[in-house]
């Protein structure tokens, strides 16, 4: 399935992720309409908000990609069962 959005520029990150809820990215960009995350390490990553844990969070597998539509006040969180994680992530900001 291909989405189309607009956005006036792009953003990408890279954040390490252990076993303890860190933001992905650390800081959301100015004007944020979307954001992509792939799990670009070997461990499992669990999304979800600061209280995220292996039973409540959605499972992002190595390899794969999500894209949620999340303006900049929203917090994606992701933590592992334990080890680290490499999360990189692209963030579609509106043009000012």
């Amino acid at each position: 399935m291909t989405v189309v959005r607009i956005a006036g520029r792009i953003v990408n990150g890279a954040t390490s992720v252990g076993s303890t809820a860190i933001a992905i990215p650390s800081t959301a960009a100015v004007g944020r309409i979307f954001e992509m995350v792939k799990n670009n390490g070997a461990s499992t990553v669990y999304l979800g908000d600061a209280n995220v844990t292996s039973s409540n969070g959605m499972p992002l597998e190595p390899g794969d990609v999500l894209s949620f539509d999340l303006k900049e006040q929203v917090v994606l969180f992701g933590r592992t069962l334990s080890g680290t994680s490499d999360v990189r992530s692209l963030e579609g900001v509106w043009w000012y």
